[in-house]
């Protein structure tokens, strides 16, 4: 697979280095010499310093042989452009744009008409979707949904005084009656593929695989309050704020601005069934905290920085359920987060950019982190892949990957049983979801067409697992 990348900032890098340990070809276009200096040299790839939104630059970048580009500056217009001229000279790649104005990525004419671009990420939206999804499992750990099979993975960190740590896993499932699996846990900072004999010790991160069913039965085992996040505050005005606001307001009036509307129907699924929350905004500027009164008059709006030791001496996060700390600053966030939980918040979400403050984020207790680098980057990966793959989940900390895949009647492990099967080094199927049946993959488990398969692969196996699924 060969992929064009414009832009070589936090996401086109982060792109870039995962699919050249996966074994893609990839060339990565940034106009700034320096940056583009740096990413020759750190990264595997072929780079050229020069304009994306020319058609030679666009050649020298070997465009007419790609399979796909990816467009993802800082410039919604710039992505359009080159998307633009790209879908006009080529028929081939298939062109993803970046793009975080909302009138921009919820306009049909803009994807098909006018631009011709297949598929429109935008980062604030990917980011709020997984804000929703936490909060939503009482912001325990991060909820990453496999497609529409109805599984989702959780993260669940052990604290020290977890009913759960000093249990064996087999242990657990046996006293829970529920179906679950835990393909990965993190412990010291190293990935661990785990046993039923594996004995949860605190500080361990575990990932969750399960039906909600079955979700919801271990976070209250691994004794977290299953109440309801009723009073949420939102440190931050800006779009991930605004869009996390609109859901938890139920804002869904056909009388509202353009924009409420056009994030109404991108948003989707998670509007139907959102309750009414009250929701209050800690917002330093001015100018934009008025900007909130005015769009938002059921909620709160306190003119005031979240950093400052007032907001918590005056009160102002007294009594609520969780604080979602959303500012620009990423470092912010993470101080915000805990200095709201050492107040007597009692959840808390921070956004960052950087994947690596994921790990530190966790490490220094804020209950979840989400990395907006990191769900712009899956949201592309599930556009990227083969073989009928319909979601993939990065680790944070980890060198695995979490795949959910469809077998179709034309792949060749289809009607294969699991113990014949040559998957890659360290692959493994964690999970058969047949119809309505969660099967485990037991060796003399044939697997069947139209089965979803959830499996856990290192990074750098992933090609060889779409060829097995696909077939050469």
């Amino acid at each position: 697979m060969k992929i064009v990348i414009l832009g070589a900032g936090r996401v086109g890098w982060r792109l870039a280095r995962q699919l050249v340990d996966e074994g893609k070809e990839v060339t990565l276009i940034e106009k700034d010499p320096e940056s583009a200096r740096r990413a020759a040299e750190r990264l595997d790839c072929r780079v050229v310093n020069g304009e994306g939104n020319s058609v030679p630059v666009l050649r020298k970048a070997g465009i007419e042989h790609a399979d796909f580009f990816i467009s993802v500056t800082e410039s919604d217009e710039i992505n359009m452009i080159a998307c633009s001229l790209v879908a006009g000279e080529y028929s081939e790649p298939v062109t993803v744009a970046r793009v975080r104005n909302l009138a921009y990525s919820a306009s049909r004419m803009v994807r098909r008409r006018l631009y011709g671009i297949d598929h429109v990420i935008n980062p604030e939206i990917e980011a709020a979707r997984a804000v929703i999804r936490s909060l939503e499992k009482g912001a325990v750990g991060t909820v990453n949904p496999f497609s529409d099979s109805g599984l989702s993975m959780t993260s669940i960190t052990i604290d020290e005084d977890c009913p759960l740590a000093g249990k064996a896993l087999s242990n657990v499932r046996s006293s829970l009656d529920k179906d679950f699996i835990v393909p990965l846990l993190i412990r010291e900072g190293e990935s661990v593929i785990p046993s039923g004999d594996t004995v949860i010790e605190s500080h361990d991160m575990l990932y969750v695989i399960a039906a909600p069913e079955g979700t919801n039965a271990i976070i209250s085992a691994a004794g977290f309050n299953r109440r309801e996040l009723k009073r949420i505050a939102i440190a931050g005005g800006g779009r991930i704020g605004r869009y996390v606001a609109d859901y938890l307001m139920g804002r869904d009036d056909p009388g509202e601005a353009e924009p409420q509307r056009a994030w109404s129907g991108l948003i989707g699924r998670f509007r139907r069934k959102a309750p009414s929350r009250r929701v209050h905004f800690v917002e330093r500027d001015y100018t934009v905290a008025r900007e909130l009164a005015s769009d938002y008059p059921g909620a709160l709006v306190s003119h005031a920085d979240i950093s400052d030791e007032e907001v918590a001496d005056a009160g102002m996060l007294e009594g609520y359920d969780l604080l979602i700390s959303a500012t620009g600053n990423q470092e912010l966030n993470i101080v915000s987060a805990l200095h709201a939980k050492n107040h007597g918040v009692e959840r808390s979400i921070a956004l960052v950019r950087k994947a690596s403050y994921v790990t530190v984020a966790r490490e220094m207790g804020v209950d979840v982190t989400v990395s907006v680098t990191d769900t712009m980057v899956d949201s592309i990966l599930r556009i990227l892949r083969k073989g009928n793959i319909r979601s993939v989940h990065t680790i944070a900390g980890s060198d695995f990957e979490i795949i959910d895949l469809l077998l179709d009647e034309s792949s060749p492990l289809a009607d294969k049983h699991i113990q014949d099967m040559k998957l890659p080094r360290d692959s493994l199927i964690l999970v058969v979801n047949r119809g309505e049946e969660y099967l485990l993959p037991r060796g003399n488990l044939a697997v069947r067409a139209n089965d979803r398969l959830v499996v856990i692969t290192p990074r750098d196996e992933v090609r060889k697992l779409e060829e097995a699924v696909a077939g050469k």
